[in-house]
């Protein structure tokens, strides 16, 4: 009997202690301070607005000589002497190169020769006609007389027209004996040496590049090529005061001086690189760009109409697509999927998916995610641009 009161007893006291523990504990609790809110995350916002903005987009393009001329020998001949500096600019009109011309002397003496003596015949035959047209009168001679001397009169003019034609021919080819540049260009390496015979088997003595101006071809993605024409028959771009002008980007600060301007752009799509050509023709008067030389170009003068664009760096990425994060009305971040047009000066042209009167973050959307709370500054347009230089600079 008195073993059982004493298990009940510890029983209780076992029971007395644990509810003790748990008001001691929620006693704990109670006295702990709630923790304290995230305060709201700074960023920088810009207002969507819809307006006109110059579209650009930075291409592949590859300079070439605006004249690429190959310098042939017209005669056959000992190659005598090369006269200018390999590699070198030369004026149009230059002596390039020296064949030997003493048979085309020769042959253009001969050629005087027989002119003379055509001549000689021309004024015998003259003055025998002028004869037989006073005798005719006079019946002195006959019909047949007057005839045969106005049939020698006709050979004897063309004997001259033929001599006149070979003489002629024999100076084109002494001429040809002195292979000069039609061009004004740069010269590459000279492919027959002095002494070598030259003629119409083994006629390619040089090469002459003009380089001012020079061509630039740009590559063009026939997907944007295409978009372009369906948004110009649409009337949603447009050239601004129909200028097509292109800006040589040479390196990250450095830009090429000179505007050029398209004058030629490809009717077909080309099937190995799925791209539309198109030619801009450049000043180059410093030769400071090359033949062959890559370069990256940016158009100018393509207008988009009423558009809505941000800054590259707004827009994000993720398996679900392209996004950006757009302000409520409560100052909560929130993700709206967005399309992409084509590239302006400005950023990226939306097609979808935001508003005007929207307010987007621009700077400070590594902090943010979907309901963050957001402190929000708004910048202008060209603030978030002098903004981004700035910090592609600082990279």
């Amino acid at each position: 009997m008195v073993i059982g009161i004493q298990s009940r007893l510890r029983f209780l006291s076992h029971v007395l202690l644990l509810l003790i523990s748990v008001v001691v504990v929620s006693a704990c609790e109670q006295s702990q301070p709630a923790a304290p809110k995230r305060p709201p995350v700074p960023v920088n916002v810009i207002t969507i607005d819809a307006r006109a903005v110059p579209v650009g987009g930075l291409y592949p393009g590859r300079a070439m000589g605006s004249k690429e001329v190959q310098i042939r020998a017209r005669v056959e001949g000992i190659l005598l002497r090369r006269t200018y500096t390999e590699g070198q600019a030369v004026k149009a009109g230059q002596l390039l190169f020296q064949i030997d011309a003493a048979p085309f002397q020769v042959a253009l003496n001969r050629s005087k020769a027989q002119l003379a003596q055509a001549n000689a015949g021309l004024s015998a035959a003259m003055r025998r006609w002028e004869r037989t047209g006073e005798l005719i009168k006079t019946n002195a001679i006959s019909r047949r007389e007057r005839d045969d001397a106005e049939s020698d009169l006709n050979f004897a003019q063309a004997a001259v027209q033929l001599a006149e034609a070979e003489v002629e021919a024999a100076q084109i080819n002494l001429d040809y004996t002195q292979v000069r540049a039609p061009i004004a260009g740069m010269t590459s390496r000279e492919k027959l040496s002095e002494g070598s015979l030259v003629g119409p088997g083994n006629s390619l003595l040089t090469e002459i590049t003009q380089l001012d101006p020079i061509l630039v071809n740009v590559s063009l993605p026939d997907k944007l090529v295409l978009s372009i024409r369906r948004m110009i028959e649409r009337g949603e771009v447009e050239f601004a005061e129909g200028k097509r002008e292109v800006e040589i980007i040479l390196g990250p600060d450095d830009r090429y001086p000179y505007l050029g301007h398209v004058d030629f752009t490809e009717s077909a799509i080309d099937k190995m690189t799925g791209t539309v050509q198109l030619r801009a023709t450049v000043p180059n008067p410093e030769s400071r760009l090359l033949p062959g030389q890559f370069l990256r170009v940016r158009l100018h003068g393509l207008v988009s109409i009423n558009s809505i664009v941000v800054p590259a760096r707004a827009i994000m990425q993720s398996a679900k697509g392209i996004y950006v994060f757009r302000v409520d009305k409560d100052n909560h971040a929130e993700i709206v999927n967005v399309s992409l047009g084509l590239e302006s000066e400005d950023g990226v042209i939306i097609e979808s998916g935001l508003n005007v009167g929207d307010v987007v973050i621009v700077d400070g959307v590594s902090r943010v995610q979907a309901g963050t709370l957001l402190a929000p500054t708004e910048i202008t347009v060209e603030r978030a641009d002098k903004d981004a230089t700035t910090e592609g600079n600082a990279k």
